[in-house]
């Protein structure tokens, strides 16, 4: 039985969230909701004075003298060393990996990993790719090594995206992003709720590798920002900090960015001005380890509305929007998703870009950190 999550299930402060009049919200729908219950003219911008999105993650001061590998290290033995209960969520991508092999060149072990499977449509080969390509044979050779560690896969099938379209469809909506087939590990433990009752005996944490950033420089000096877009409006997932760091421990976060700082100016020289999107494959400072692919490239000045939208999310996108139209029942749930989506559209166009649900929420960045100013 799915068991709805309302509330922010763990004791952390720290959380990304939106904030409207003095209220945290772990849902963009339901943040701009509310901002927009505020407002009292019909001007469309007075709703952006309403809201604020907050990423409490204070990252300032002198660049770190160890180098990005021993931070990262000693990063996963902080997170083991105040924990009862270490799972790792892991997809098979980069990040992921990159977090569990941090661990294990740190000689240390989580007590779980753990990845979800989605089925929107139907149960069938091509969904998954990532999962079963990358990160099963990744896990066949890690588990030698790690046998005590207990790896678990969660199912989200077609009657579970149909559940959610018939019972609770203002909720998928609200704390899934604009993608329909896509969700986050919020859905899995509503879908499991196994895993909240185990949470009572065993208090976990999740690690998840951490947001894409953004680095920029103005002229009062160097910031990083992040955009509520590269959390994947993931903020009600209970029990979740980021590996790049939290509010309590941020030198390998503070170390990313002198990185980031320095490989700019490498392409772009001292003087240069201007915002960059920091996407952690795509800086060879990082060290990702055992990821053959650094591409060597930053998207300049991204102004935060370069949108993915609905339908352009690339070939995994593709796949996962393939998988919910090959039965009825994924057919019937995508057309309630979409259905709600315009009358949300209807309603409130100016929330989105160019008016349109299709083209994803407008962008929201945090505020810029100085972080070379202590």
């Amino acid at each position: 039985m799915i068991k709805i999550l309302q509330k922010k299930l763990g004791d952390r402060q720290d959380d990304a969230c939106y904030v409207v009049d003095g209220e945290k919200f772990y849902s963009r729908l339901y943040a701009m909701q509310k901002a927009q219950s505020l407002c009292r003219t019909p001007d469309p911008h007075e709703v952006w004075g309403k809201v604020k999105f907050q990423f409490p993650i204070m990252a300032k001061g002198d660049e770190p003298e160890s180098n990005i590998q021993d931070l990262s290290m000693e990063r996963a033995n902080n997170i083991r060393q105040n924990n009862k209960h270490v799972r790792i969520w892991a997809s098979g991508g980069a990040d992921s990996t990159n977090t569990i092999l941090n661990f294990k060149k740190a000689g240390i072990r989580p007590d779980e990993l753990a990845t979800y499977l989605q089925w929107p449509g139907e149960v069938e080969a091509s969904q998954n790719i990532e999962v079963d390509f990358s990160y099963r044979p990744f896990l066949k050779k890690l588990s030698k090594d790690w046998k005590d560690v207990n790896a678990r896969f969660f199912h989200v099938l077609p009657d579970h995206y149909h559940w959610y379209s018939i019972n609770a469809l203002e909720h998928w909506i609200g704390y899934t992003m604009l993608h329909p087939p896509a969700f986050n590990s919020q859905i899995v433990y509503e879908c499991f709720p196994g895993l909240i009752e185990e949470a009572q005996t065993k208090p976990p944490v999740d690690i998840y590798s951490g947001p894409d950033f953004f680095i920029g420089k103005d002229v009062n000096g160097w910031f990083y920002r992040f955009l509520d877009h590269n959390f994947n409006f993931s903020f009600n997932s209970p029990y979740q900090i980021y590996f790049i760091g939290d509010s309590s421990d941020t030198k390998l976060f503070l170390k990313m960015c002198y990185l980031a700082k320095k490989h700019i100016i490498s392409k772009n020289g001292e003087d240069c001005l201007g915002q960059w999107f920091i996407k952690s494959t795509h800086i060879p400072e990082f060290q990702y380890q055992e990821w053959p692919h650094h591409y060597d490239f930053i998207q300049a000045n991204h102004g935060g509305n370069n949108h993915r939208g609905i339908l352009n999310w690339g070939s995994k996108g593709s796949v996962r929007f393939l998988n919910m139209i090959t039965s009825e029942m994924g057919q019937k749930t995508l057309m309630s998703i979409l259905h709600r989506y315009k009358e949300i559209n209807d309603t409130n166009p100016h929330w989105f870009n160019d008016g349109n649900i299709i083209n994803d929420w407008i962008g929201m960045f945090t505020s810029k950190v100085y972080f070379e100013k202590s």
